[in-house]
């Protein structure tokens, strides 16, 4: 079960999420293969993450993709600095 939107906005599940992104012209990763991280190990910050999967691949900034997880995020699990690594299991 979701957690409660920090805004007070609906919850939405994973089929609508995918729906939204696909109504507003994004093609969502089903799968993702490889990920890797660029990061200012001098200042502290995570600068962007890239992403490869279903054929195709992407960059988000570390800001960006520290909001997008914090919003999907399960239970407590949170990205709290700006300096985070990301693992492929």
């Amino acid at each position: 079960v979701d957690k409660p939107h920090p805004y007070g906005g609906e919850n939405w599940n994973e089929e609508r999420v995918r729906q939204e992104l696909k109504n507003n012209g994004i093609n969502p990763f089903s799968n993702v293969y490889d990920i890797s991280i660029s990061a200012d190990f001098n200042s502290g910050k995570t600068n962007s993450i890239s992403l490869s999967g279903d054929g195709k691949s992407d960059s988000f900034g570390g800001d960006e993709f520290k909001n997008w997880f914090n919003l999907r995020a399960p239970g407590n699990i949170q990205i709290v600095g700006p300096l985070f690594n990301v693992e492929k299991r």
